[in-house]
């Protein structure tokens, strides 16, 4: 069965702070991916190829289960689900962007770039078939229900006439595409991520809007939430002895962005080190989220920062409140 029967099948059927307080573990996200938005805990599979266990995992922020769902089994044709990002708006929808590998492999049958819809009761509520060139990198919903998708790669194509960020609709339609992939040179052809740069992130604030960081160019893209022209700044890195590259970016509401890196010891081992970065003075500053203090950063909200820390069968969170 062709991917466009099988989709047809498918829609048919927290800057400087002082209080920290901890709030509660999250059961069994060894080896997920994680992140904290819109007052909720989002945990997923990045890739995987067991059809039996469940992908997505939905918290609320004290790590109260809410819903959790299978993406592979939806698709009996595939034998394996790469789970790029996950968004969600609390009593709307969760919003999955994958993509899925053919039983019969690659070369026969292309893997399928997809957006999956969900309602936090974990039940399919619509999934689209995307364009290569449209594969989902990050997403974000914002206060419409639109969904904002920042795209991997230019599929070989012009990349003066693809966009970077495509908005759709909850029924699929393209509302807007902005900024052609030609305007970020490092990433034009396809978006750079490794270990050494760091990864893309990604999150709209209902104040500014859309806003997206892209690793090795360091650039900061802010959408404005209604008419006006996007912002393009450059954060640069901070300067310490970098053993890896961010493995988080974030952006408070006051424009700040923060970022945890790993940092070289003079011993030789390495370290968990945090900075925030302000728009106004273009610098980063250290700082030490107090007992949150080597724990993984995994979002912001409500003026405090979400980490979590993992232990063999649970992660505990730490909330790190700011002024």
């Amino acid at each position: 069965m062709r991917w466009s029967s099988v989709f047809a099948i498918l829609i048919a059927s927290v800057v400087c702070a002082y209080a920290q307080q901890p709030s509660g573990t999250i059961e069994h996200t060894r080896n997920k991916m994680m992140k904290f938005e819109n007052g909720l805990i989002i945990s997923w599979s990045g890739v995987t190829e067991d059809a039996s266990a469940n992908q997505v995992d939905i918290f609320d922020g004290e790590g109260r289960p809410i819903t959790s769902f299978n993406v592979l089994r939806l698709v009996p044709e595939a034998k394996r689900v790469s789970i790029y990002d996950v968004s969600a708006s609390p009593g709307r929808m969760i919003a999955v962007a994958a993509v899925y590998a053919s039983k019969e492999g690659n070369q026969k049958v292309r893997p399928t770039a997809s957006l999956l819809l969900f309602d936090f009761g974990g039940n399919l509520l619509s999934t689209f078939a995307l364009e290569p060139w449209r594969q989902i990198s990050r997403l974000a919903i914002d206060d419409d229900a639109n969904l904002w998708t920042l795209t991997t790669h230019a599929d070989s194509k012009d990349t003066s006439t693809l966009p970077m960020v495509v908005e759709y609709s909850t029924d699929g339609a393209v509302v807007k595409e902005l900024l052609p992939r030609s305007m970020f040179p490092l990433h034009a052809a396809s978006t750079k991520e490794n270990s050494t740069i760091g990864s893309p992130s990604m999150g709209y604030d209902s104040s500014s809007g859309l806003w997206f960081w892209l690793p090795g160019s360091t650039e900061l893209v802010i959408v404005p939430a209604r008419e006006g022209t996007p912002a393009v700044m450059k954060t640069g890195l901070p300067k310490s002895s970098l053993h890896e590259g961010p493995h988080n970016i974030v952006r408070e509401s006051s424009g700040n962005v923060v970022a945890q890196i790993r940092e070289d010891k003079d011993d030789g081992s390495s370290q968990l080190a945090y900075y925030t970065w302000s728009p106004s003075t273009k610098s980063w500053v250290r700082f030490k989220p107090g007992a949150c203090n080597g724990d993984w950063l995994i979002g912001v909200g409500d003026n405090k920062q979400v980490y979590v820390r993992p232990e063999a069968d649970r992660s505990k969170i730490c909330v790190f409140a700011g002024e």
